[in-house]
């Protein structure tokens, strides 16, 4: 009768660690701008011992991916919020109005602070500033949600069509990520932020205007 008990306290404390261990990891990534901590340091941290590290983690790599992976969660949970929020009734739901949505969505989240983190916390990885791969795989987790979720919602509005305007905006999202995070150095200031300003106006308006061919001499 007291297995379950024991058990349950076990797991908790269990749990209680690995938080520990992983908000160590993101204080000290932050007081110095990029996971360069030793497993000793990050143990004394987060007052545990290296033993404890290794039971839940195979090495300092997978504290960082797991870092990388709770917050690219976390984007693509705020993003849904933000669309919910501004959702079109699906009575009405058409092409134009659900590109305002995500367009909406993505100006009412704070991305520059999650791209701002994701850079920091993958700093020095293979791929250089930005980690495309990393900003792609946050993007095409909220492409799977919303277009699913709009393509529940409307009958209206063909899958295909949802898919490519969907994932137009958020592979776009992706790109200028890395553009960003290149001219700004990932900052969270007034004039990086109004860096994103520029690069997210500049993608919505290609998105929504297209490439129309060039006109001919003729004007034909």
């Amino acid at each position: 009768m007291t297995a379950a008990p024991a058990l349950d306290r076990r797991a908790a404390l269990k749990a209680r660690h690995r938080q520990a261990i992983l908000d160590a990891a993101d204080a000290l990534i932050a007081e110095r701008g990029a996971p360069r901590f030793s497993v000793d340091e990050l143990a004394e941290r987060a007052d545990v011992s290296r033993r404890t590290i290794f039971n839940h983690f195979s090495g300092l790599d997978q504290v960082v991916l797991t870092l990388g992976t709770v917050a690219i969660t976390n984007a693509v949970e705020e993003f849904q919020t933000a669309t919910a929020a501004v959702a079109t009734p699906a009575a009405v739901l058409t092409r134009a109005s659900l590109f305002d949505e995500v367009t909406l969505a993505l100006r009412s989240i704070d991305l520059p602070a999650v791209i701002a983190y994701l850079w920091r916390v993958l700093e020095g990885g293979s791929e250089g500033p930005g980690e495309p791969n990393v900003m792609q795989d946050v993007f095409s987790r909220a492409t799977e949600h919303l277009s699913a979720d709009a393509a529940r919602r409307s009958s209206e509005v063909d899958d295909l069509d949802v898919e490519l305007l969907v994932s137009s905006l958020m592979h776009g999202i992706a790109v200028i990520a890395v553009h960003w995070v290149r001219r700004t150095d990932g900052a969270l200031d007034d004039a990086s932020r109004a860096v994103w300003g520029e690069l997210l106006d500049r993608l919505v308006e290609t998105v929504r205007t297209g490439y129309p061919a060039a006109r001919g001499p003729d004007g034909t």
